[in-house]
């Protein structure tokens, strides 16, 4: 038979067995659900062997947008969000026709917008999957601060004190930890619940909450602290502080390549610049140990709400330096974004200070985490 002759074979995908199909499905939604839902949206026959993100709950982390941080830009649809993608460099355009009632009070570790009514009484909570769009009732407001601090919800500075930045879900993949730490309130519950616990009232290191790992890290004065979910929870000690940190300057925790990271900024005598002191938090020996280097193959963005790894080599060449820490636009000194090198401690102009319209990728990785969507 002379092969060269015969017709061009042509496979129609869209009658892929249902057994095949699925498997690539769950191979595509282990690594992003992004890819996932451009799978499902194909043809219906794909849909039909592939798993209906509505139809699970919203706390299922394999539908949560793990590696998207939302950018702070404006764009031309009120409603409109563009999501970047830290481990691809994708960017995506998302619209949430959510947000015309709400107001964001921050993002989850897993990527899911924590919002608030935009209308008095602004009491009701909830958790919105940007690329999903599933969302999640939580309990109000009221049943977690103490009366007091009522008022706080109709006053002028709302926004400035219920930034829910540090806030996610532990790793019973059921409970939601949501972070005030400006009120140094933070409170647990599940979908359904009728009210919030309390887990801590008082005084945290700002801005130093974070979910690593299915667990509820934070700094105060003993220490990072570790939330364990007991009858009721109690914060105990996971790693103690170096002697002199903080107390000066601010505290901000990281996840790098699976490891736990506190950055240290901080005033240095006989320098105008500020100076960053860089740990890798032991759970293990429950210790900080000093380090140079995030592996070579990241930067740090950190800002006044949350902090950012991105690795370098997804972008194209030039864009970021390893082993760097880039300020976000709060802690941006005068008109130009210095990087902080943590290998020699020197510091270099890398971009001018955009806030309004972000040019470059570091003007739009500082910017998206000041903590303002």
């Amino acid at each position: 038979m002379d092969c060269s002759r015969s017709p061009a074979l042509k496979r129609n995908w869209a009658d892929l067995d249902e057994g095949p199909a699925g498997m690539i499905a769950d191979r595509v939604l282990a690594y992003d659900v992004a890819g996932y839902l451009r799978f499902r949206a194909v043809c219906s026959a794909w849909r039909r062997c592939s798993a209906e993100p509505r139809a699970h709950g919203s706390l299922d982390r394999r539908f949560h947008p793990r590696r998207w941080v939302l950018l702070l830009e404006e764009l031309a649809t009120p409603n409109r969000r563009r999501l970047l993608n830290t481990s691809t460099g994708e960017f995506v355009q998302v619209d949430l026709p959510e947000l015309h009632d709400h107001d964001v009070l921050g993002v989850t570790a897993e990527g899911l917008l924590v919002l608030v009514d935009a209308h008095q009484p602004r009491a009701t909570v909830h958790l919105l999957n940007p690329l999903t769009r599933h969302l999640t009732r939580l309990p109000p407001l009221t049943t977690l601060l103490p009366k007091k601090a009522y008022d706080l919800l109709s006053d002028t500075t709302f926004d400035h004190y219920f930034e829910a930045w540090g806030s996610g879900i532990l790793d019973d993949d059921s409970t939601v930890v949501l972070s005030f730490h400006k009120l140094g309130i933070f409170g647990m519950a599940e979908p359904g619940d009728a009210c919030w616990t309390p887990v801590l009232r008082g005084e945290v290191v700002k801005p130093s909450s974070l979910v690593f790992l299915g667990r509820f890290y934070c700094v105060t004065l003993l220490g990072v602290l570790m939330v364990l979910k007991n009858q009721p929870p109690r914060l105990e000690v996971a790693a103690k502080l170096p002697t002199g940190l903080p107390p000066a300057g601010s505290v901000h925790l990281v996840e790098n390549a699976g490891e736990l990271m506190l950055v240290h900024r901080r005033s240095s005598q006989g320098f105008k610049e500020k100076r960053y002191d860089v740990y890798r938090v032991d759970l293990d020996a429950g210790n900080l140990c000093r380090v140079n280097s995030f592996g070579g193959g990241a930067a740090l963005f950190i800002g006044m709400h949350f902090s950012l790894s991105v690795p370098i080599g997804v972008f194209s060449s030039g864009s970021l330096s390893g082993d760097t820490i880039y300020p976000g636009s709060g802690y941006i000194e005068g008109d130009y974004i210095k990087a902080y090198h943590v290998g020699d401690k020197s510091t270099t102009y890398v971009a001018s200070r955009s806030t309004a319209q972000p040019h470059t990728l570091v003007d739009c990785l500082s910017l998206c985490t000041t903590g303002h969507p």
